[in-house]
């Protein structure tokens, strides 16, 4: 039977085509309230622009249809240039339902039907869906012919309010509220330029630790921002693990729901950076392939106990033991994987100090300077952390550490990894040293070093053990690369 999606959907597409124009539009109607307000052509030409995408949204709405069938699911959609998809029942690996907020606001949902093939996008999209018909489609869509009763085990956890506030107290992501602060005001900046020139010169006049206690204070704010962005992406955070297939839900505006079985897992990555370890927590995510092929870094647990790590992964991925890399960085390496970095950080210093001193005219403008005191600090707390970067196998499981100041730790099954190369320049060959990459499928290259030609012909042989018959050229290659 050929059914539509729900009538919402025109409301849902007048909307999202409506707020991706809400830039321009904005930026007309302030710009014609600025010189004599609105006029009757700015209210019928937005009038007509309006009933423009509510007739798109009807149209689309009309031509968006789908079977459900006992052998396959069909989705036609498109006026002008129409497209077919369609998807055999047994082939379905996977299926999602995701609510952004404005589905959410209409009980809406997206409901996605992914298979093994090597698309780019998934096999079947379905936008437009009451929330509880997506439920309920996404349990029988997997059901067998032969209705047989079996015995399932499911096993869950959530992640509790207050740790989703610690995990985002420690993630680390003020730069990235700062960094979202200021793109927002480029966007505002030409219409409150002139209380933001005002607001400069009343603070020209104020004393130095004032002036230390306000930017203290917006950096409390941004802070803070960063944490509720946080919690309000990971809200309600569940994961639910039943019949070998792992559900992770979360998102308290946005709602995201994504199943997939535990075979889908490349890697698993548990990240520690430096205020997390003093706590002993850590950040688990999961390197997942979904059946349409592309990669998705997905959030596992954001706040785990270290201690509790193991029989976390004994419940969940049983596949993933913690194995403790044995093998070191050479110490010889470490020059050449900090020498880039601190000149980035000395010429980012310096354009501060450059700025301060072409701007201000007081003593304050030489307080950049101290900037320069975290390079030694940075140095030594590096130089620390480079020594905990190793690696180790056992069995099928490869593990890869790097870390400076924060610490990441990659856990690859062996069949998982597509390509193990060792990445060197001409000038590094000469010194025994390079760096080792793996390549896990949809993923880019993850390296860590520098290490010596030994220890990389160690894992060139524990990596093509199983292939010595298989035709893997890219099995265990060193790459160069000029520099």
């Amino acid at each position: 039977m050929t059914r539509r999606v729900h009538p919402l959907f025109i409301l849902m597409s007048t909307l999202t085509h409506l707020r991706s124009t809400v830039i321009p539009l904005a930026f007309l109607l302030f710009n014609d309230l600025k010189n004599d307000g609105f006029g009757w052509y700015t209210i019928i030409g937005f009038s007509v622009f309006c009933l423009v995408l509510l007739i798109s949204g009807i149209t689309s709405w009309y031509f968006y249809t789908f079977t459900i069938d006992d052998q396959a699911i069909r989705v036609n959609k498109g006026v002008f240039r129409k497209s077919e998809r369609t998807t055999q029942r047994r082939r379905i690996e996977s299926v999602g339902i995701n609510q952004n907020l404005l589905e959410r606001l209409l009980g809406l949902a997206t409901l996605s039907v992914e298979t093994s093939s090597e698309g780019g996008e998934p096999e079947v999209e379905l936008k437009g869906v009451r929330l509880a018909f997506a439920t309920s489609l996404k349990s029988t869509i997997k059901e067998e012919d032969e209705q047989i009763e079996q015995i399932e085990t499911t096993d869950s956890f959530r992640v509790s309010l207050s740790d989703l506030f610690f995990a985002g107290a420690l993630s680390g992501r003020l730069g990235l509220a700062l960094v979202g602060f200021f793109a927002g005001y480029q966007l505002i900046d030409q219409y409150i330029e002139k209380y933001v020139d005002r607001v400069f010169n009343e603070l020209a006049h104020l004393s130095l630790v004032l002036l230390i206690g306000i930017g203290l204070l917006v950096l409390l704010l941004a802070y803070i921002g960063s944490i509720v962005v946080y919690v309000v992406r990971y809200g309600s955070f569940e994961a639910t693990l039943k019949d070998e297939r792992l559900t992770i839900r979360y998102g308290l505006l946005n709602r995201t729901e994504v199943i997939f079985h535990q075979d889908k897992v490349q890697a698993l990555f548990i990240e520690e950076n430096w205020i997390k370890r003093r706590f002993k927590r850590a950040h688990l995510s999961l390197n997942v392939i979904s059946a349409n092929g592309k990669e998705e870094q997905m959030l596992f647990h954001p706040f785990i106990r270290e201690s509790e790590i193991d029989a976390f992964l004994d419940r969940f991925l049983p596949r993933f033991k913690r194995v403790k890399p044995m093998h070191h960085a050479t110490d010889r390496g470490f020059f050449y994987v900090i020498r880039w970095r601190l000149v980035r950080y000395i010429i980012l210093f310096s354009a501060v100090n450059a700025g301060l001193v072409y701007f201000l005219t007081s003593p304050l403008k030489w307080i950049g300077m101290l900037l320069y005191l975290v390079l030694p600090l940075y140095y030594v707390v590096a130089r620390t952390g480079y020594r905990n970067t190793c690696y180790g196998f056992e069995q099928e499981l490869f593990v890869l550490r790097r870390q400076l100041v924060n610490r990441e730790t990659i856990y690859a099954p062996r069949l998982k990894i597509e390509a193990l190369s060792g990445h060197v320049s001409r000038f590094l060959e000469q010194k025994d040293l390079l760096k080792f990459e793996i390549n896990l499928r949809g993923k880019g290259h993850l390296n860590a070093g520098y290490f010596t030609h030994k220890q990389f012909e160690d894992v060139r042989t524990w990596y093509q053990r199983s292939f010595l018959k298989t035709d893997r050229a890219e099995a265990g290659d060193i790459r160069y690369d000029n520099e």
